[in-house]
């Protein structure tokens, strides 16, 4: 079981709430709106606690549960893998890590959000724990201003309300297509 031995760091259900809504903010094409409050309230408490038994033990387990939960349960109306895996990350770096991903991950979440039943757990997990390490210091930076970010986005939201010229200034990625770590 001892992957970690400190404590872990978890997102509440505001947090992915708050991450989704920061996707839509930046994504004109994006849909706004929750499907299903209680899908987002399920995920958070399986990541912390597990259900039927079953508890995700390390935290590599943790993140795959976030990542599936989120992209095949669709609580979004629209950008749901774009938020299962911007949380992933999110909850990586609040535990210390950097999830470096590549194109595999856009396969992951396809297949997560159209059929899951065929998604191998073990496949997943391994390629998480392939594609993580330490965090780097300009890493932790940006980790810290998505941070202050999502404990801002209702404050953001009414800030870009008043003022359109900086609708498009974000320069974080939020989605796996247009993100650096993507390969062609």
């Amino acid at each position: 079981m001892g992957e970690e031995s400190e404590s872990v760091n978890y997102l509440s259900a505001a947090d992915i709430r708050d991450i989704h809504e920061l996707i839509v903010e930046s994504n004109a094409e994006t849909e706004a709106g929750i499907r299903s409050s209680g899908n987002i309230e399920y995920a958070v408490e399986h990541v912390r606690e597990g259900h039927f038994g079953q508890v995700p033990d390390s935290l590599h387990e943790k993140a795959y549960q976030l990542l599936r939960l989120i992209a095949a349960n669709h609580p979004f109306v629209d950008g749901n893998k774009r938020t299962a895996l911007m949380s992933t990350r999110i909850f990586y770096a609040l535990n210390g890590l950097q999830f470096d991903y590549d194109r595999t991950i856009k396969e992951f979440l396809k297949a997560l959000a159209t059929d899951e039943a065929a998604v191998d757990d073990d496949d997943v997990i391994a390629y998480l724990r392939e594609h993580t390490e330490p965090l780097t210091p300009e890493y932790e930076a940006t980790i810290k201003l998505w941070l202050s970010r999502i404990e801002n986005a209702a404050q953001l939201a009414a800030t870009q309300e008043d003022d359109t010229t900086d609708k498009n200034v974000s320069s974080e990625p939020n989605d796996y297509d247009g993100d650096p770590h993507s390969e062609n």
